[in-house]
Formats: structure tokens, C-alpha cells, sequence
């Protein structure tokens, strides 16, 4: 009887783990380099910055975005190794978010940044 049971167990557990639908591509971390920016913003508009976005899957294409742009957003790019590298400008003053995602992932991840109006100075940023 208890090989039985446990024989049945891992045939329902197996059965299980076959329907399980396969993981989709996901963004499991975002980050925002902040350059050298002078001022009370960490981020200014007219400036540019490293936007990196770490992934599960390279074989999809990560969409870079900030709030209210929707998700056609400011780059797009091919992830190698894990991930995917895009420079930002900032497109308005706000305390706003980043987001990047993988095509038919649900769940999108968002970095938070501090934009003020930007002063470009070429290898500095003044974001006052």
C-alpha cells in the first residue's frame, strides 16, 4: 500500500508540473545610474543617463518607458547576458517613474527617479 500511495503521489505531482504553464521572459531588476548630477534632483531633463534592466530571458526584447509615455517608451533593446543597457534623457520635470518590460510578462518593474530642469554641462549635469 505505501508504494502504492507514494507511486501515485508522484505520477499526480508529475502530471501537475507537465500543465504548469512555461515562465514567461521576465525584467527581475531595473537600475538608473545617476551620472554626475549637481543639484537637489538626482536626475535633470537635456542630460542622459544609463538606464539597465537584468532579465531571465534573452531571447525577448526589453521596453524602456517612463510614467504616461505608455509602453512604445524612449528605447528598446536586445538583452545579452541577462541585460539590456539604454540611454535615457529625460523627457519633463517630475517625480515620476522608469519602467522596463518583456514582451508577455504582466508584471512590469519600475525604478523611481527625481527629474529636475537640467543643465548640460557635458560631463556633468546641474539639476537644480
Amino acid at each position: 500500500m505505501k508504494h502504492t500511495l507514494a507511486g501515485a503521489a508522484a505520477l499526480v505531482l508529475s502530471a501537475v508540473a507537465l500543465a504548469a504553464p512555461s515562465a514567461s521572459a521576465a525584467v527581475t531588476g531595473i537600475a538608473v545610474a545617476p551620472g554626475l548630477t549637481l543639484g537637489t534632483h538626482d536626475y535633470g531633463t537635456g542630460c542622459s543617463y544609463t538606464v539597465t534592466a537584468t532579465v531571465d530571458d534573452d531571447t525577448q526584447r526589453v521596453y524602456f518607458f517612463e510614467e504616461g509615455q505608455g509602453p512604445t517608451g524612449f528605447a528598446d533593446a536586445a538583452p545579452v547576458d541577462g541585460t539590456a543597457t539604454v540611454t535615457w534623457t529625460p523627457s519633463r520635470t517630475a517625480t515620476t517613474y522608469i519602467y522596463a518590460v518583456q514582451p508577455g510578462w504582466s508584471e512590469i518593474l519600475r525604478y523611481p527617479v527625481d527629474i529636475g530642469t537640467g543643465i548640460n554641462l557635458g560631463s556633468a549635469c546641474v539639476a537644480p
